[in-house]
């Protein structure tokens, strides 16, 4: 073999290698996965929604809310159509398609340390972390959680199309905008990546990347604007006259200062993520409750003081990614769903990874080399057991539900879940323990008020039922709305088999004046209902 041969096929080796071997650990550590179940939201929104199951409705796709409105992610949609038109309703190959997403992502983010970082062991290490680290288990687990997915993987292609095109032509820099276009139609937070283009405009992330006059900060960014604007209007046209649920909120100045206990519970999460749940809570209480919160925050504070006077690219980058895309997810402005979630934490964390880029290019640089990478081993080691203990609570409901009641058995949201999962499964006597320790917990919890109340009636109590489905209705605003038009129609029928016409009639008009899009199977029959009483 001459010289010369050995100095071609060395490249080629060196970029393949560290691909091959982020492939491996990610289908390794997320093979279990392969045998989970849908769970949750899959439900409704793949299995029983009937726009996954034909072609035929693309159009619907493209231009139609979410079946959980008022969201509109038509790119996200259409791969459920792509996956039942493969494999019709096997949960195997959808797990599959999130796990290839998240892989492309650990690839993406690696290929970006490697253009960002001195150190190639480095860009590895920080693409490896992400494919493995627990953090990150529920966005690929819960196949409805695939837009999160998609979001980041088009946001990314998109920086690096953009930072490959700042160096070596303009075609790439076209391709950049596409791909922002494609992670906006995936979920909304791809919007988010309009900043952090306009942030690179000003402060250059490469060696030998030139800075650019006003000019041409104008002739870059455009395109993204108008893509921007394409989108909004798009998602305009598709969700015209849709409202959706009632979001509670708190004050302004009470959501800003909840920041103080949500940052450090995600930096907990990324730095030591031992009690992964779906339950989260924001602790209530002053600075030192609890006393951890005031310790992490001194040393989140010292991190950013760390990027800011190191003046390390890489590090101040992922701090302005971190900022930027923490924003969404921050409940300044609402958010319809839990305030602290695994998912939620899926596209900041990459600023994250970001900076630790930078710290372990900084290690690497003045330490030994082989203890270095021992370390980052045994780190490897330990996240990728995690990750797969936590893929298996991720089998089924029953698995998924047990673990947060294991995680913390004070969570009222863990035990009425647990009991939602003990009714499908047909144990009644263990879905009633679950639904009474839910309201020992919480003696407001609205869901549970309805299912006691659907199983008192089903066993023929309507006296009881009726109370369970009047306090439903004095619980307070907020997710338990959809509860609350279920309790009209419950009280309708109640009313209306003891002779109470007058008031089962009101109680269907209040169902049909509220009926939040989860319950329109219902619809027809109540509108029915309303004519026949009418009619009386």
């Amino acid at each position: 073999m001459t010289e010369a041969t050995v100095g071609t096929r060395r490249p080629s080796r060196r970029f393949w290698l560290p691909i091959l071997i982020l492939a491996a650990a990610t289908l390794l550590v997320y093979s279990v996965s392969f045998f989970n179940g849908f769970v949750l939201d899959d439900e409704m929104i793949i299995v029983n929604n009937p726009q996954t199951l034909s072609l035929s409705n693309v159009p619907d796709v493209l231009f139609a809310p979410d079946l959980i409105k008022p969201y509109y992610r038509p790119l996200n949609r259409a791969t459920y159509l792509f996956d039942y038109q493969v494999a019709g309703m096997n949960p195997a190959w959808y797990h599959g398609v999130n796990i290839v997403i998240h892989l492309g992502n650990a690839l993406l983010l690696y290929l970006i340390c490697r253009r960002l970082l001195s150190d190639r062991w480095a860009a590895l290490a920080v693409g490896l972390l992400f494919a493995v680290h627990p953090a990150n288990s529920e966005a690929v687990n819960w196949v409805s959680a695939r837009n999160t997915l998609m979001a980041l993987f088009f946001s990314l292609a998109s920086l690096l199309a953009y930072l490959e095109g700042r160096m070596k032509g303009k075609t790439l820099l076209v391709v950049s905008p596409l791909l922002y276009f494609c992670g906006l139609l995936s979920k909304e937070t791809g919007l988010m990546m309009s900043a952090v283009f306009f942030v690179l405009t000003f402060f250059p992330m490469q060696e030998g990347e030139a800075r650019l006059s006003w000019k041409d900060r104008i002739i870059l960014l455009s395109p993204y604007f108008i893509l921007t604007l394409v989108y909004f209007g798009m998602r305009f046209y598709s969700l015209q006259g849709v409202v959706g649920t009632p979001v509670p909120a708190s004050g302004l100045l009470e959501r800003v200062a909840q920041n103080y206990h949500i940052i450090p519970q995600y930096l907990a999460l990324l730095l030591y993520p031992a009690d992964l749940t779906l339950f989260h809570k924001v602790p209530q209480g002053g600075l030192f409750s609890p006393p951890w919160h005031l310790a992490a925050v001194l040393f989140l504070t010292w991190m950013v003081w760390l990027a800011l006077s190191s003046r390390n690219r890489v590090a101040l980058f992922g701090l302005v990614w971190f900022v930027i895309n923490y924003a969404p997810i921050s409940n300044i402005v609402p958010i319809p769903s839990d305030q602290i979630t695994e998912r939620y934490l899926y596209m900041p964390a990459v600023g994250f990874f970001f900076g630790l880029g930078a710290v372990l290019s900084w290690i690497l640089a003045r330490t030994n080399l082989r203890f270095a990478k021992a370390a980052v081993v045994v780190l490897l080691v330990a996240a990728s057991a995690v990750t797969v203990h936590r893929n298996l609570d991720w089998r089924n409901a029953l698995s998924l539900f047990t673990s947060g009641v294991r995680n913390d058995p004070e969570s009222p949201g863990a035990h009425y879940n647990l009991g939602t999962a003990y009714m499908e499964n047909g144990d009644l006597a263990a879905a009633r323990r679950e639904w009474e320790r839910t309201l020992a917990l919480n003696a407001r919890h609205g869901e549970a008020m309805m299912q006691m109340g659907t199983l008192a009636a089903t066993g023929g109590d309507l006296r009881t039922a009726e109370a369970y489905y009047r306090a439903a209705l004095q619980t307070p605003p907020g997710q338990t709305d959809p509860n609350k038009s279920m309790a009209h129609l419950n009280l309708g029928k109640i009313c209306e088999k003891r002779g109470d016409l007058k008031q089962a009639l009101q109680h269907y008009r209040l169902f049909m004046k509220t009926v939040p899009v989860t319950y329109m199977e219902y619809k027809g029959d109540t509108e029915r209902r309303i004519k026949l009483l009418e009619q009386s």
